[in-house]
């Protein structure tokens, strides 16, 4: 019904626009161009919710514009009228601005007459929390967190870039994960609680450097306490030999600069014969110019062989895409298979103009990697599906073998199904495409008893209890715990005592666990984080009650981070969680936004456990280049007021498509967050939004602009632009090619408000202290390169305040910004995407990139 009333009102829009339909346009009368008018557009209903056979009334106004329209009717520019719908509907009304239309869109909801459901209720409940106002509490100043001088790791929220997953032959309690952000974690109850493993696991990764980017980690079959560890890029290979409280590197012979290291094979029975697959990046097979294909790196593959336990590699095979997983023949060692490929990349001999995925399929050497074959085609596989991410080889009989096929990129370049399970009972002669499963990324045999097989995708969990023939589906698309999503499934172990028992290793999802065949999932990842975070905010009355967002989407802590609980409930239940924002006057009023869930953002009025979508009016079906919600900031004066920044994600993230796609500004809500409206900034690529005051508003824009409101965001006037010059990168070269130095975040005194502070992507720091009119670059104990993400005053201690860099960590100023001191200590990794500030000044927490949120501070005791 609504795709009917938004083409009708494209029509009646559109006469107006053209001066066409049978009627010449009226002149608008002159405007002075240099002081425009004040303009707003209101649309809104007495009730949006009544029962059949009552009535609501519409109420509209048109400021600094000319006329409503109501579907084919033109209206006067202010008014009202009843309207008494039998059942839901949507209803679109437009105005003529003069120099552009504007739409409203409301839903009238029409509930049953004769009863009130729970979920009206619940409803009815969140509407009347919506204008309730708590009285807000005085603040009492504690002690100012930097004074506490260590960080605490909460271990928490869960999530990262998991891959392997490994259990002890002697004993499975004992277990191994790995992340690409926080190294390698083990664990001795299995699987309840983690711990890092990565003394002397030396390689970093990340804009701070303090990435682990530990990719495979294998058990040594013949002897348990021998493990093999890959990393991501680096091309260094790791072995300990005391069951992981050691390391040393063991890389000599790898030709590549940056190979990522997808996995091992140990030789049964002799320990000095171990093979090692890799990825190699386009940059360094095309000439050091990357090559994303559709979406994705196109990769070349290698794989390696020693004899004397890791002492000397050679490279044994080299072709057209990544190798991970390998397997050797029990009986026959020189009979030796690897899978190539892995659903987040693509083949180096790919074609994305064609639309041709490419891949190797499955190797296979009959002489311990001398020679090599590929089974793709010929042997079973479809065409479009020799991207095999995983292989496991049957515990029995090794002529069986079982493979996952998956393929992000051309699943939605091609938009059709693209996956699948294929099985072979020959030794790879032959393959049979046994269940069809888009982006199948995983797939294992329990030893305990090969006929129970499991596979599994972001689409869900399979089993098979003919061991592969026959599938069944036990989890579906979006699984994981009630409450927490699992993301990609990588990789899985089959506990070897009980083939109902499986664990799952998850791109974005932490670790999770079944007891019952993969019907039911409880998180477990307890000590265990890489969560690649966006936001952090806390509760105003508590400041123990945090909330979070990240990859694996929005977590809230009752108890200063040292738990976590998910809120992915239905119908919010997505990944990608890049906003999270706590109403100051009601900390069980949360704001989120999802990349996977669409443009919108999400409300909830329990703190989480329920959501609800928020039509801010700005995107509808169809509409192309509004991006999506970037940001929102509840006023921290006026509960009423909420702010929201629209736009490009590729800008807001990594400033890539900050020149090529619209920004959109910011947009307004006086009903603290149930409807929208625009404000006068509407074409930029806003980065960061400060209220001062009730009414005191700063924004900064890309690339480094200023703009100030003095109505509660509503309108807007530029303070400044071009604070930083551009330099040239190669002045001797091409004096053309310059660098821009954009703006990250702003900071005002909350004693002072001339006061400000900006912060720029590799280029520090500024202050002013008129308001923003004349500008200086702040030096002292900062280095100039510093990415400054974050910037946050303390509102109760004069002076303080505190920096959070994306490559040097944090940083606290007691003199009003003069100088800056480090904030390091117990901060495992120092890329800070955001700060949040208890209001007493007391606890400070911290939002990392790979490493989950830490926290400084005590609460204050009153």
């Amino acid at each position: 019904m609504r795709r009917a009333f938004l083409i009708l009102f494209v029509a009646v829009i559109g006469c107006v626009l053209l001066a066409s339909c049978g009627n010449q346009a009226t002149p608008h009368p002159e405007v002075n161009e240099a002081e425009p008018p004040e303009q707003e557009f209101i649309f809104i209903a007495d009730r949006n919710e009544i029962a059949q056979g009552e009535c609501t009334t519409l109420r509209w106004e048109v400021i600094g514009g000319y006329a409503a329209f109501f579907y084919d009717e033109e209206l006067p520019a202010a008014g009202d009228r009843e309207i008494c719908p039998t059942e839901t509907q949507v209803y679109v009304m437009g105005a003529d601005m003069g120099t552009h239309v504007e739409e409203r869109v409301i839903e009238i909801i029409v509930h049953p007459a004769g009863g009130t459901t729970e979920d009206e209720l619940r409803e009815a409940e969140a509407a009347e929390a919506a204008h309730t106002i708590p009285e807000r509490l005085e603040i009492i100043p504690g002690r100012p967190a930097y004074q506490t001088g260590k960080w605490k790791i909460t271990s928490g929220p869960p999530g990262g870039l998991g891959y392997d997953i490994r259990m002890d032959p002697r004993n499975p309690d004992v277990m191994y994960v790995t992340d690409a952000w926080a190294g390698a974690f083990k664990s001795l109850d299995g699987g309840a609680t983690w711990f890092p493993i990565n003394n002397g696991i030396t390689t970093r990764t990340g804009r701070s450097g303090d990435g682990i980017p530990v990719f495979s980690l294998t058990i040594d079959p013949n002897n348990p306490d021998t493990l093999w560890a890959g990393t991501q890029f680096g091309g260094t290979i790791f072995r300990s030999d005391d069951a992981g409280q050691s390391w040393r590197s063991m890389s000599n012979g790898i030709l590549e600069r940056g190979l990522t290291i997808r996995g091992f094979a140990v030789q049964p029975g002799n320990s000095d014969v171990v093979y090692l697959g890799g990825e190699i990046s386009s940059w360094e097979w095309n000439n050091e110019i990357p090559l994303p294909g559709i979406g994705l790196d196109m990769t070349m593959g290698v794989v390696y062989k020693t004899t004397d336990g890791g002492r000397n590699w050679s490279r044994v095979w080299l072709g057209d895409n990544l190798a991970r997983y390998i397997w050797i023949h029990p009986e026959n060692t020189d009979l030796v298979y690897v899978s190539t490929g892995i659903f987040d990349r693509e083949a180096a001999n790919s074609d994305p103009i064609k639309l041709d995925p490419g891949g190797v399929g499955i190797l296979r050497s009959r002489d311990g990697g001398s020679t090599w074959e590929a089974l793709g085609v010929e042997n079973g596989f479809l065409e479009n599906e020799l991207q095999v991410g995983s292989l496991f080889m049957h515990p029995e009989n090794p002529e069986i073998l079982i493979g996952a096929v998956a393929n992000d990129s051309y699943i939605w370049a091609l938009g059709s199904p693209l996956g699948a399970i294929y099985l072979t009972e020959d030794g790879g002669d032959h393959w049979e495409r046994v269940l069809g499963l888009d982006n199948a990324s995983t797939v294992e045999i329990c030893t305990s008893d090969p006929t129970v097989v499991y596979a599994g995708s972001v689409d869900g969990i399979h089993r098979s209890e003919d061991g592969g023939h026959t599938w069944q589906e036990t989890a579906g698309f979006l699984w994981g715990s009630e409450d927490t999503l699992a993301g990609f499934p990588i990789d899985m172990q089959c506990d070897p005592r009980n083939p109902m028992r499986i664990f799952v290793n998850n791109y974005i999802g932490g670790n999770f666990l079944s007891e019952d065949g993969g019907s039911t999932w409880v998180l477990s990842s307890k000590g265990y984080t890489g969560a690649m975070m966006t936001q952090v905010d806390i509760s105003y009355s508590d400041p123990g009650h945090v909330y979070s967002s990240s990859r694996m989407g929005v977590f809230v802590s009752h108890d200063g981070g040292d738990n976590w609980r998910g809120t992915a409930y239905p119908p919010a239940r997505a990944p990608e969680g890049i906003i999270v924002a706590v109403d100051r006057y009601d900390s069980k009023h949360v704001m989120a936004a999802f990349v996977d869930a669409g443009p919108e953002p999400w409300v909830s009025w329990d703190g989480g456990k329920s959501w609800a979508h928020v039509d801010t009016g700005f995107y509808q079906p169809g509409q192309e280049g509004m991006g999506m919600i970037t940001d929102i900031i509840f006023s921290p004066l006026d509960p009423a007021i909420v702010l929201a920044t629209a736009g490009s994600m590729g800008c807001s993230t990594t400033f890539t498509s900050c020149g090529t796609e619209p920004g959109n500004g910011v947009i307004r809500s006086t009903d603290r967050g149930n409807t929208w409206s625009r404000t006068s900034l509407t074409n930029a690529h806003v980065t960061d939004v400060k209220f001062v005051t009730e009414s005191l508003v700063y924004a900064a824009a890309y690339p480094d602009i200023i703009y100030r409101s003095d109505d509660g965001g509503q309108t807007w006037d530029i303070v400044v632009q071009g604070i930083m010059p551009k330099i040239a990168l190669n002045p001797g070269m091409d004096p053309d090619i310059l660098k821009e130095y954009s703006i990250l975040s702003i900071g005002i005194d909350p004693f002072d408000h001339d006061h400000l502070f900006a912060g720029f992507l590799d280029g520090g720091l500024k202050t002013s202290i008129d308001g923003g009119e004349t500008w200086k670059i702040v030096a002292a104990g900062l280095l100039p390169e510093i990415s400054v993400n974050v910037i946050t005053p303390d509102q109760v201690h004069p002076g303080v305040f505190y920096l959070g860099s994306s490559n040097l960590g944090v940083f606290y100023s007691t003199d009003f910004g003069a100088s800056w001191m480090v904030l390091n200590n117990g901060i495992s990794n120092r890329h800070v995407k955001d700060l949040a500030l208890s209001e007493d000044g007391s606890i400070l927490y911290m939002a990392s990139e790979g490493g989950g949120v830490f926290q400084l501070g005590y609460p204050s005791e009153e």
